[in-house]
């Protein structure tokens, strides 16, 4: 075999045994997770990738001075690996080396600076240092709300994204408990009442479709949202990914969000789709696609911006609705509870079926049940644009 198909060859089962290391993982088996990781790094031992990985199980593995060498040799291979800079300023830091920890998280922040939680992790550890946090700029007076907001809406390094993955392939949908904080919530629902924000209003009041208002952002989208979006997107797109392979489709999805709207913007598609969602008592929506253009991804977003609470504190009923189609005996109908601050990621138009070994489509809606009592508010972000 010549050096370059060996090569592909290496690279090939270097990647396979890192999945099978992360399987392991999942699986609660460190042990094997371990030496599978070993060899994978063993095969390609010039991908930083693997080294990171390493790096992490062998962390897990409570192997501090060997998870510390493995992410910097990562570094050293790739040194504008911002995972690796960040994987190691959290192991400096658990190790109570908090200004080497700090440097290393400014690293990450330098090769990343969209990544919103690496962001989020420097100034707590600026603060652990007694080093001063750099200031935000202030809010013009008389802006709209999401200009005074200066923290992440959410906490993306506390997800555990393989299971979301695989909880979202196998039901079609999950559920990200407390993804916004309460604060932000509530900015977002104070967002409602300003007219400037929203191009396009529309009133259900048929049976067929609903009964509540949902408002359309323009663009510029508030800050806020279209952070959300950014720091969600590259995580499900890898999700979307995975999906493309289990049915042996040759598109890939881009790794971040601005390249995937640059290929709506090429399709004619550049109309903003975030919207804000409001349903009082008897409210519904009837089950539904958000699809408008030919290009779409296949997994989108809601967020509860109210808590389950009796009013006038929150509302009553009104749960989040998934339901095969067309509708029947054997098929699925899933109604989800959630409150405030809730993330929801459920399927664009189709689900995955297992099939005689293989995968399909089952195609799908989406709703909300009656709201029994209260106010309901809802933020929902395709992460397509419309035509």
């Amino acid at each position: 075999m010549n050096p370059k198909k060996q090569k592909i060859k290496n690279r090939r089962r270097a990647r396979k045994l890192a999945d099978e290391a992360w399987d392991a993982v999942d699986a609660g088996n460190l042990d094997l997770a371990e030496k599978i990781i070993r060899r994978s790094v063993d095969a390609q031992p010039d991908n930083p990738v693997l080294w990171n990985d390493q790096g992490l199980i062998l962390g897990m593995r409570q192997k501090e001075m060997e998870s510390a060498e493995a992410l910097r040799v990562a570094i050293h291979l790739a040194p504008t690996f911002a995972d690796a800079y960040a994987n190691l300023a959290a192991l400096r830091f658990r190790q109570g080396f908090t200004k080497e920890a700090t440097g290393l998280q400014a690293e990450a922040v330098k090769h990343a600076p969209d990544n919103l939680g690496y962001a989020e992790r420097l100034v707590a550890y600026r603060a652990v240092a007694g080093q001063p946090a750099e200031a935000p700029p202030a809010a013009p007076v008389g802006s709209p709300p999401d200009e005074a907001m200066t923290d992440s809406p959410w906490r993306p390094t506390e997800l555990d994204w393989r299971g979301l993955g695989n909880r979202l392939t196998c039901d079609g949908y999950v559920v990200m408990p407390q993804l916004v904080d309460a604060a932000t919530c509530a900015d977002l629902r104070g967002m409602f009442d300003h007219d400037a924000l929203f191009a396009k209003t529309v009133v259900m009041d048929r049976p067929e479709f609903g009964l509540g208002v949902y408002r359309y952002f323009c663009a510029p989208i508030p800050k806020v949202v279209d952070q959300l979006r950014r720091a969600v997107y590259p995580h499900v797109a890898r999700i979307a990914n995975d999906w493309q392979q289990l049915l042996n489709e040759p598109q890939r999805f881009p790794d971040e969000w601005a390249d995937f709207h640059d290929e709506c913007q090429r399709a004619g598609q550049a109309t903003p789709t975030p919207i804000l969602l409001k349903y009082g008592p008897g409210g519904f929506n009837a089950p539904h696609r958000d699809l408008r253009g030919s290009v779409f991804f296949p997994i989108q977003m809601a967020v509860v911006l109210s808590p389950c609470a009796d009013p006038p504190e929150g509302f009553r009923g009104g749960a989040f609705l998934l339901c095969d189609v067309p509708p029947g005996k054997k098929l699925r109908r899933r109604e989800i509870a959630a409150g405030l601050g809730d993330g929801i990621l459920f399927c664009t138009r189709d689900r995955l079926v297992p099939v005689g070994g293989a995968y399909g489509l089952q195609p799908v809606k989406h709703g909300v049940t009656p709201i029994t009592a209260g106010m309901r508010y809802v933020l929902g972000v395709p992460f397509h644009e419309y035509r």
